[in-house]
This record gives structure tokens, sequence and C-alpha cells, in this order.
């Protein structure tokens, strides 16, 4: 299967969980990047990056939205290494002249001896100030984007691998739902003779033996008969699951598109449920409800 750099894929179900880490170095400076995924109904990016690579939040976050479409996103950026090249210093002249004043007339209060030293300056707050240096920085972008680029490669060979697993559970529960709904069909066409049995047993109970009007027996178990036809909810249920398999033949992103034809495929059997009074399909309803759920269950994870 191919996957796009840029997050396009064809025939790769992908899962929404998964964690990637990528390191990239230049000279003594290394940037870390960890991303970690998780289950969330839309694209959700939280950041955390060191205060001087603020710059790069919106690029960063259409990076990551390029890659993925759905998930709750944690990403960590760290960077270790001297700062000399993106950092430059200032000097509140004004804070150190107030500061000198302020400890020539302690020293002449008090009668110290000696002179105020540059380093005696130094030991006081903010008169020199490490101030970043914005074009500097702008300059380890591709260092940072080096380094998000292989942690995002990292997180999808993950989620690629773990939705390929849950796509291949949920292809199995679908086969099995499909058949179980061919195994209805028959059923269907006996609807009539036991509904008939059925009404007949039930009115020599209540009677004591008298026999049903024929004509009346007959209209009777044509109307059961026409409330228990399910031909119409088997066809659409088979029409849903080959729709659900070919989603999955066009690749992530998908989630959403499942969501609603999960809810098509329950209402359906649900219905075929309500109908199955006169019928044996009962125990099938129940089959295919629990492959539905355990199908919800995994496509909650798919991106």
């Amino acid at each position: 299967m191919h996957v796009d750099k840029q997050g396009d894929s064809t025939g790769t179900v992908k899962s929404m969980t998964g964690f990637g880490r990528g390191r990239e170095t230049a000279g003594d400076v290394e940037v870390l990047t960890e991303v970690r995924s998780v289950n969330h109904r839309f694209l959700d990016v939280s950041l955390r990056v060191p205060r001087m690579y603020n710059c790069f939040e919106a690029e960063l976050r259409r990076n990551v939205g390029e890659r993925l479409h759905r998930g709750k996103i944690d990403m960590a950026i760290t960077r270790t290494g001297g700062r000399a090249g993106v950092m430059d210093v200032a000097l509140d002249e004004g804070l150190a002249k107030s500061y000198h004043r302020c400890l020539v007339e302690l020293r002449e209060k008090l009668g110290l001896a000696g002179d105020v030293t540059v380093g005696d300056m130094l030991t006081l707050k903010e008169i020199v100030i490490p101030v970043e240096d914005e074009s500097r920085v702008e300059r380890e972008w591709p260092l940072v984007r080096a380094s998000l680029e292989r942690a995002l490669d990292a997180l999808d060979q993950m989620r690629t691998s773990e939705g390929s697993a849950l796509w291949r559970d949920i292809e199995v529960r679908l086969e099995q739902i499909r058949a179980t709904a061919r195994a209805v069909r028959p059923l269907v066409d006996q609807v009539p003779a036991q509904a008939k049995e059925r009404l007949e047993k039930r009115v020599h109970e209540l009677t004591g033996g008298l026999n049903l009007d024929p004509e009346r027996l007959l209209q009777e178990v044509a109307i059961i008969a026409d409330r228990a036809d399910v031909t119409e909810e088997l066809t659409r249920l088979e029409s849903h699951v080959e729709q659900f398999l070919s989603f999955g033949k066009q690749g992530s992103p998908l989630g959403r598109k499942l969501d609603f034809l999960l809810q098509e495929l329950h209402r359906e059997v649900n219905t075929l449920g309500s109908k199955s009074a006169y019928t044996n399909i009962a125990a099938h309803v129940v089959s295919m409800k629990t492959d539905l759920e355990k199908i919800r269950e995994q496509t909650q994870n798919l991106e």
C-alpha cells in the first residue's frame, strides 16, 4: 500500500492511536520531537515547544494538519545545545544607573570602603538581559521541520499498522453480518406458514376448539406476514455492508463516514428484530447486533 507524505492514502486504513519520535542535529544543537495521538472526533493539536520556537507554532500546526485528519495530538519539542547562535544580550542602561546610584548611596551611608565594580553590578537582576534574535531563530526552522517529519513518519507507521489490524477484524465481522443476512432470507418465506400455525393454535386455545373462518384466517395471516416482511431491510443491510467495505478500499480518513453507516446498519438490524416475533430471525438478529457492537468499538479508533 502506498502512503503519501502529505497524508493522502490509497487503500490504507489508519488508527488514531500511535507514537512517533524524531531527532535531528546540526552542530551542537539537537531538536527532539515526540508526537502522541489518541481517539478524538476531530483533529485537536496541543503543542509544547521552547519559548524561542513559539514563532513556529502556526507552521507546526499546518504541517501536522497536512499529515493527520483526526485524533487528539500531543506534540512536544525540546531543544538542547548552545544558544549563542540564536541569542543576543541587551543592557538596561537606566536600570544599571539606578542600581549604581543606590549602591553608592548605601556605601556612603554605611561608611563602607571600596568602589562599586562591574562585578558588583552583574550580580543584580535584569541589568543584562538575554534577547532572542528572531532572524537567527528562524534559521533553525529546517532543523525543527525535519525533526517533526521524522516523528510524523514514525507515528504514521504505527497508526497504519494498528489500523490494518483493526480493519481486518472489521472485514471479518462485516462478512459474518452479510452471511447472516443471507441466511435470514429463506426464513422470510416461512412467515405466512408460521403465522397461520400460531394463529390457529392461539384461536383454538382461546375458543376451546372452535375453528376460525378460513377467509378471516387468511386475512389475518396476510396482515401478519406483511408486518413481518423484512425483504427491504435485508436488501438495505447488504447494501450498507458493501458500502462499508468499499470505504475501506479508499483508505483513511474514513471514520466519520463509517460512523454514519453504522447508524444505518443498526437501524436495519433493529427493524429486523422488531419484525421477528413470527419468525426464527431473532437469533440471527442477536448475532448481527453483537458483530455491530464490536465493529462500533473498532471504528471509534479509526481515522
